[in-house]
Order: C-alpha cells, then sequence, then structure tokens
C-alpha cells in the first residue's frame, strides 16, 4: 500500500464523523489532486453521504473508512490483469464491451 493510502486511512480512523478531501488535503498537507486520485484506490474507503459545498452551490464527498478485521481474507487475483485471465468465453465479451466504453 502507498504511504499516501496509509496517511488517508489513519488520519480517517481519527474521524469518525468523516472528511471531505479538501479538509484531508489540509490536514495532512497533501495535494488535493493526489488526495482525490488517492481516495478512488484506498482500501476500505468509502464515501458515506454527500454536504453542500462552500464553492459553486455542489456537492462534496464525505470519506470515511472502515475498520477491516485482521483475518479478513485477501482476493487471490487483483487488478487488470486479472481481469484478462478469463476462460468462460461470455466473459470476455463483456470484458471487450468494457473495453469499448473506457477507451
Amino acid at each position: 500500500m502507498k504511504s499516501n493510502h496509509n496517511i488517508i486511512r489513519e488520519l480517517l480512523k481519527r474521524h469518525p464523523e468523516g472528511l471531505k478531501s479538501r479538509e484531508i488535503a489540509d490536514i495532512t498537507g497533501i495535494d488535493k489532486r493526489v488526495v482525490n486520485k488517492a481516495l478512488e484506490n484506498v482500501f476500505g474507503v468509502y464515501i458515506d453521504r454527500w454536504e453542500k459545498s462552500v464553492f459553486r452551490n455542489t456537492l462534496s464527498a464525505v470519506w470515511v473508512v472502515v475498520d477491516v478485521p485482521e483475518n479478513c481474507p485477501k482476493p487471490a487475483n487483483t487488478g487488470r490483469r486479472s481481469l484478462e485471465r478469463i476462460s468462460n468465453p461470455d466473459d470476455a465479451i463483456f470484458l471487450n464491451k468494457r473495453r469499448e466504453i473506457n477507451d
């Protein structure tokens, strides 16, 4: 796990009510764009609710962390490469459709 991920997880553990990405950036000193990118990949972190933002009358995500048990099993295959190891032809069709959408 990347060091920013650990920092963000530990910070959110100390704030069970949750934090917005701007608050995480202000507390940690990590650039807000880096925080936003990291939040997409930090294990056990999710959006709990949306609150009105002070800028541009938009909504801001409030992020919280879930406690993961120490004995939680880890999946054997993770990441894009595991998606490409598909034995069922029907699944391969789905993967190709997904690539078309993402490209």
